[in-house]
């Protein structure tokens, strides 16, 4: 496979004849979309491979990666670096109360530190409905994600209805205008099945279909895969206004008084998977309740209360979560 380092050697003469050559046949053909169609399946797909990682419990899972071609992430990063102002603004400026941290550099360090700054504000609330911040998570959300709700985002136009019928067929949908130049990219990555090419232990070369998700050291996934979940999430921050969300690309933490923040995941869940056919994985959410004055019990008993309190929550913690003080 072509390496960082076999492409920086083909720009270490000074022959910009030659430079261009390269930008002209194997980068911007990307950046435009422009392939003969039967080549697609085989150009937006790319090296298939096995990972494991540790689940909670530190017992080994196993876990799946595509990585795409070099010149596939050259021109994804090129098309970041050229729009990732326009997208980092439209994702802090489109909602209130929804900030999505994706796309900065830092990002995940500004959205931690958001989220303790919130949880500062901690004075005078009641130990009954404390304020805390609720992480939420998402089950493999790059490789899940519909490709049609990917495609009207990006179109700009609803094909079928969303947000539990609030968004009808024709509606717009909000998306920064800047990816305009970029559909020619997105059409012929995400527009067909692509091929994943996979390797198993004998040396047996196997050819895998994929028709959802995204493919890992492609920034313009990250991008897509953002602007895509941005409007379904955050139409449900606001009808939940109480609320502070603030996330970097799938991690989305919740922080408000714990009855309120429950009735806003419950939403969530519930529309993310209908919507986006993704899954929020509620065992694996974790709930941090700020400060020293909360036992474990002390904060058992308040998230108890707080879900007999809401039946809609209560659905969504039936299957348990994590309590961190």
């Amino acid at each position: 496979m072509l390496t960082r380092e076999h492409v920086a050697f083909l720009f270490s003469e000074e022959d910009e004849k030659f430079h261009n050559l390269i930008r002209k046949h194997m980068v911007m053909p990307f950046i435009v979309g422009d392939f003969f169609p039967g080549h697609r399946e085989e150009v937006a797909g790319g090296k298939y491979f096995a990972l494991v990682k540790p689940n909670a419990d530190g017992a080994p899972i196993p876990s799946a990666g595509v990585i795409g071609s070099t010149w596939r992430r050259c021109s994804a990063s090129r098309a970041v670096y050229e729009s990732s102002s326009a997208v980092v603004d439209y994702l802090l400026g489109q909602y209130n109360n929804f900030l999505q941290f994706a796309g900065q550099k830092d990002g995940a360090t500004r959205c931690a530190q958001l989220v303790q700054l919130l949880l500062a504000n901690r004075v005078g609330h009641d130990v009954s409905d404390p304020l805390v911040a609720v992480q939420l998570d998402a089950s493999n959300a790059f490789c899940s994600v519909s490709r049609q709700p990917q495609f009207n985002v990006l179109s700009v136009k609803a094909s079928r209805p969303y947000d539990n019928g609030r968004v009808q067929v024709g509606d717009e949908l909000p998306r920064p205008r800047t990816l305009n130049k970029y559909w020619g990219y997105f059409l012929s990555m995400q527009g067909n099945a692509s091929t994943m090419r996979f390797s198993d232990n004998p040396g047996v070369n196997h050819h895998l279909p994929c028709s959802k998700g995204g493919q890992l050291g492609d920034g313009l996934e990250t991008i897509s895969f953002t602007v895509t979940v941005h409007p379904s999430i955050g139409r449900v921050c606001e009808r939940h206004l109480d609320c502070k969300v603030v996330g970097i690309c799938d991690d989305i933490f919740v922080i408000a008084y714990l009855s309120k923040t429950l009735s806003c995941a419950a939403e969530m869940k519930k529309i993310l998977e209908v919507d986006l056919d993704i899954d929020l994985n509620v065992p694996k959410f974790n709930i941090f309740f700020p400060g020293t004055s909360f036992s474990l019990d002390t904060a058992r008993s308040a998230l108890e209360r707080a879900v007999r309190a809401d039946p809609a929550s209560a659905k969504r913690r039936e299957n348990g979560g994590n309590v961190i003080l």
